[in-house]
């Protein structure tokens, strides 16, 4: 098959890469995005659960939420409430707790999330777009003023005049640096140099546990977060289950794990959860994933918002540019795109 043409190519079609190509595609710009992975989502993906009732049950096994106080645009802000209008996104009013604080005096606390996956919103604002998923690019070449995007085994993807990187910095430096004549323009030295793992996993109870907070965070060696999914808005057990947790393990204690598999650090994370509260119930394992690279570690406190380079139309957004998060990652694409159109 002949490559694909289009004006612009996205890699990835995580936050930041779904939300550039709506934006460029309501300003007329014809764009195709590129994914390595089955569908849309990244790091706000969610893991689709077998159950009993042979429903359509799936967990946020990445982002959980995100807020909007960290918005740096009105127009994305005003986005966020269409977004909540149409009912893309939902709040979430979510009582907190410490782990180190048991029992916990909590405080509510009032987020957003997807309805009803985190994932949901990518497919509502993208999903009409032309988005290749299962693919891979692994090389670019810079040829008569156009991009040329090849894949693990040197076929063409797509021929674009412009590039959008939406990878994580390792990723984004990899790739840029396959381009002759183009790689001896580095990214900047206050960007991002490493980046830190997190093992997440979700168990169900078969009753309820009656903990009194819906999310924990701070305060434990092993437990990043632990969130009660089912607590969240638009969002039902999988029987015979009546409670679903999502643990998220810290990021040192997943550099101590040595990329061990991921079902098996999840029934030590599950284990430790458990003795940490005090339940007595058996929990059932309902899936885990390894996150490679789940928090980016800077070298600087300055951060750019995006990247984008006129000479050779070629640019970068994503959560690593924009100070992190979901709300990063808008930030970012928000100010790439404006960026381009100029």
């Amino acid at each position: 098959m002949p490559p694909i043409t289009a004006e612009v190519a996205i890699i990835g079609a995580g936050t930041a890469g779904c939300f550039i190509a709506s934006l460029l595609d309501n300003a007329g710009i014809g764009c195709v995005v590129i994914e390595k992975s089955r569908g849309l989502g990244g790091r706000c993906s969610r893991r689709r659960i077998n159950n009993e009732n042979n429903t359509n049950y799936g967990i946020d096994l990445g982002a959980p939420e995100f807020s909007s106080g960290k918005v740096t645009h009105p127009q994305l802000n005003d986005m966020i409430d269409a977004w909540e209008t149409a009912g893309h996104v939902s709040k979430w009013a979510k009582t907190v707790g410490r782990f180190d604080n048991v029992p916990s005096a909590t405080e509510t606390v009032t987020t957003l999330c997807g309805v009803p996956s985190m994932n949901a919103w990518h497919s509502n604002i993208a999903g009409h777009l032309n988005i290749l998923t299962q693919n891979r690019v692994c090389s670019l070449a810079r040829a008569d003023h156009r991009w040329h995007l090849f894949d693990e085994h040197n076929k063409p993807i797509a021929v674009t005049n412009k590039l959008v990187i939406t990878a994580p910095p390792e990723q984004t430096r990899d790739l840029l640096n396959t381009a002759e004549g183009v790689a001896n323009f580095s990214l900047p030295d206050t960007l991002p140099q490493e980046s830190l793992p997190q093992y997440v996993c979700a168990i169900g109870f078969p009753s309820s546990l009656g903990l009194a907070a819906d999310v924990y965070e701070n305060g434990h060696l092993s437990l990043h977060r632990a969130i009660r999914e089912n607590s969240k808005p638009g969002r039902i057990c999988p029987a015979p289950h009546e409670e679903v947790w999502v643990l998220h393990s810290s990021f040192e204690w997943a550099q101590a794990q040595n990329h061990a598999p991921s079902d098996k650090v999840a029934l030590a994370l599950a284990n430790t959860f458990c003795h940490h509260f005090g339940i007595k119930a058996q929990p059932k394992v309902l899936t885990s994933h390894y996150w490679r690279m789940a928090k980016y570690k800077s070298t600087s406190h300055k951060n750019t918002a995006f990247i984008w380079h006129s000479d050779f139309n070629v640019g970068c957004c994503g959560d690593w540019l924009g100070r992190g998060g979901t709300i990063g990652a808008l930030n970012s694409a928000f100010a790439l795109h404006e960026a381009i159109l100029r």
